[in-house]
């Protein structure tokens, strides 16, 4: 279980870190940028407790402010974990000459966090969600 403030603030700052990479794509450096911001999101789809962003929110933004309503974190994370993997595909794509297609993915990656961090309405976190639920019904 995890507070719904510290989910949102980890996908708006994670949003807002890829949209910083997507805005200086023209950089050399930029799907590096995206490529560090992977590890630090896969390491949170590992294990919640490895998350920066949600450690930060912990000890620096939750005590300014009420604790909100708790969630089960457990799709969430698991989607987490897909969106890394379909960021860093992006960086590699955009490292091995293929901008086009390598942004567009990190796109996808940023534009389904910020729908899930503003409007609970992730399209991706839904597929994950109901396909481990098929997969543990038929088990």
């Amino acid at each position: 279980m995890t507070d719904r403030g510290e989910r949102r603030f980890h996908q708006l700052v994670t949003a807002g870190a890829f949209g910083l990479a997507l805005m200086v794509a023209w950089a050399l450096a930029a799907p590096w940028l995206v490529t560090l911001i992977v590890l630090v999101l896969a390491a949170g789809s590992l294990s919640p407790s490895w998350s920066l962003t949600r450690r930060f929110h912990r000890y620096f933004v939750a005590p300014l402010h009420a604790q909100g309503p708790t969630e089960d974190a457990t799709s969430y994370v698991r989607a987490d974990g897909l969106l890394s993997v379909i960021a860093f595909a992006g960086a590699v794509f955009v490292i091995a000459g293929v901008p086009p297609l390598g942004w567009a993915l990190v796109g996808l990656a940023t534009l389904n966090l910020l729908m899930d961090g503003l409007a609970d309405a992730a399209p991706l976190r839904r597929l994950v969600d109901h396909a481990f639920r098929r997969s543990s019904s038929r088990g």
